[in-house]
């Protein structure tokens, strides 16, 4: 269409205009429109928590109300899970954005190769600082080398608490206060792992305050130490944390006091982060490594088999100018992760990653497609969730759990919507669908192969005597 007369000499006042106010800009400010944004990140990994334990997931009595509020400023993803269920080897995939067998983490005296490019390296070298603190040993760098990439690392020689932890996070986070250059934050809580650890009122939060734990000389406890593994049975470590006790409903609210303890702790340090005035600039992600088995199936105080209770963790992401009191309840797992930080920040995601960015779910696009793979410590078992089902094969034969013995080739099927507790194996009902997922397992698995190796971590005789004492070797 040709152009009216009469709006020629408009237009060409509208250009010159412009051009001046180009002219006369400052050279710099163009190029901050242009740049990605540098949010400050922080990540907590509360280990063995259970997404089940998140007030805001509407499935608990446990009291978490600075989770709640952040969940309300942020998004929840529900439907969260790890993609193995152990310390080195989740973190490892969360950092990393592969999958165990692509890592080769399969165990807590695991140790990733230097090869791999992890978040904390990307963002260093995007001029990001970067910072951790951890509270097991076998996560520190010279153990793990998980941390490779962060610039101040607080390793563990001795398992802090939540409340002296963040007394070195406070230090970082005011020694950070009104710098330009923005921080990447990786605190560990260790509370919510076992022994699990409630102090004060938290003890006996959900608990009766009259009733004594030691009652009688036997009783639920008893039955159920009956069900711990061998090595968890002569271990003078547990026995120690155990000792007397003869309520197992007494340990079970412990967990459910030191996930409101954990929480106070987190509300402390998003305090903090408001009084500094960082929050309004802080990326900020809460979830855990792994849940945890409290007697379900009868496995108790610790995270075998690849159940929801042990495979679902909480996940929750506060993005500046995000949106908010949003939940979503599409499959997502740990692996995805860093993809998706690196996306927001309008970073290249590396080619090695696994992971899929759920960006677009956070702003209201649906993902595609909708599964999730899990493995088990050993590489024992390996697992795919899908919206509805769950498949589970046994790779290897192993009398570990005497309530759950794993034999190679064994298969189980649930149906998550009717049966959210996984008590009926559909496998012998539903061989067709068991079938189908089988080779969506194998998909899911399948993709240039990583050519990462794995080494066995060098462990000190005061971490394998820490092993030991949390039950994971003997």
């Amino acid at each position: 269409m040709r152009k009216s007369w009469f709006l020629a000499p408009l237009i060409g006042a509208v250009v010159i205009s412009l051009g001046v106010l180009l002219s006369t800009a400052t050279v710099a400010d163009p190029k901050k429109a242009a740049e990605p944004p540098k949010y400050n990140i922080v990540i907590i990994t509360a280990d063995a928590m259970r997404a089940d334990m998140l007030a805001a997931n509407r499935e608990s009595e446990v009291r978490t109300p600075h989770l709640d509020k952040l969940a309300e400023e942020s998004v929840n993803f529900t439907r969260a899970y790890c993609n193995i269920t152990t310390t080195t080897p989740s973190h490892a995939t969360l950092f990393s954005s592969l999958y165990p067998f692509d890592h080769k983490a399969y165990s807590n005296t695991s140790r990733i190769s230097s090869k791999i490019t992890t978040l904390p390296e990307i963002l260093k070298g995007h001029g990001w600082h970067t910072a951790g603190i951890v509270n097991l040993p076998w996560l520190n760098s010279d153990v793990s080398n998980i941390p490779q990439g962060i610039d101040e690392f607080q390793s563990c020689k001795k398992i802090r608490k939540a409340d002296k932890t963040n007394k070195w996070v406070m230090k970082f986070l005011d020694s950070r206060k009104g710098k330009e250059q923005p921080f990447f934050l990786w605190v560990h809580y260790i509370d919510t792992h076992t022994p699990y650890y409630a102090p004060g009122e938290y003890e006996r939060m959900y608990y009766p305050k009259d009733k004594d734990p030691r009652a009688g000389k036997s009783g639920s406890l008893q039955k159920a130490w009956k069900m711990f593994p061998k090595h968890h049975q002569n271990n003078p470590f547990i026995d120690k944390w155990l000792r007397g006790i003869t309520d197992a409903d007494y340990v079970v609210a412990t967990t459910k006091g030191s996930v409101s303890w954990t929480d106070y702790n987190v509300g402390e340090m998003i305090a903090r982060l408001k009084k500094n005035g960082q929050w309004q600039n802080t990326i900020f992600v809460f979830t855990s490594d792994h849940g945890e088995s409290l007697g379900e199936h009868d496995l108790w105080f610790l995270h075998g088999g690849s159940f929801e209770v042990t495979a679902r963790v909480p996940l929750i992401i506060k993005v500046p100018g995000g949106p908010q009191n949003k939940r979503i309840d599409e499959l997502v797992s740990l692996v995805d992760i860093m993809p998706t930080l690196l996306t927001m920040l309008k970073i290249d995601v590396p080619a090695q990653a696994r992971g899929r960015d759920f960006w677009t779910s956070m702003q209201g696009r649906k993902l595609s497609g909708g599964a999730v793979l899990v493995e088990h410590a050993g590489a024992y078992i390996i697992s795919v969730v899908t919206p509805r089902y769950k498949y589970i094969r046994h790779r290897k034969t192993k009398d570990v759990y005497p309530s759950y013995p794993m034999k190679k080739g064994r298969e189980e099927l649930y149906d998550l919507e009717a049966d959210p507790k996984e008590l009926k194996n559909l496998i012998k009902e539903k061989p067709a669908l068991a079938k189908e997922l089988s080779k969506l397992l194998a998909d899911l698995r399948s993709g240039k192969k990583k050519d990462f190796v794995g080494e066995k971590a060098k462990i000190d005789e005061q971490t394998e005597e820490m092993l030991r004492s949390l039950g994971y070797t003997q």
